[in-house]
């Protein structure tokens, strides 16, 4: 062997040996890496399941709110209606002379 293939051999199998750290590292970060994005992924599935939860139930509040609503105003106007009715009744009465009743 001569004198450079004696000093070059040690280095190539040092970077050898350093890539091979480095890829291991690298292996190992992408797999904490995609362990994380996995979770993250089935934290956003929990949350659109949620999500859509959430819209159902407010969608049926609405709803409700909306027919409660819907009947209070019938409500209100039956009741002005009627109030309306008895002050023309009473409006009637007043404008009646005493000869008249």
């Amino acid at each position: 062997m001569s004198n450079d293939e004696m000093s070059t051999q040690p280095t190539i199998e040092t970077l050898l040996a350093r890539l091979n750290e480095w890829g291991e590292r690298f292996t190992s970060e992408l797999a904490t890496t995609n362990a994380g994005l996995d979770e993250l992924r089935k934290g956003q599935d929990e949350l659109r399941k949620s999500q859509q939860e959430l819209r159902a139930d407010l969608r049926t509040g609405l709803h409700r709110v909306e027919r409660k609503i819907e009947i209070l105003n019938d409500n209100f106007l039956t009741i002005r209606s009627e109030i309306r009715d008895l002050e023309v009744r009473v409006e009637k009465l007043e404008t009646e002379t005493p000869a008249e009743k």
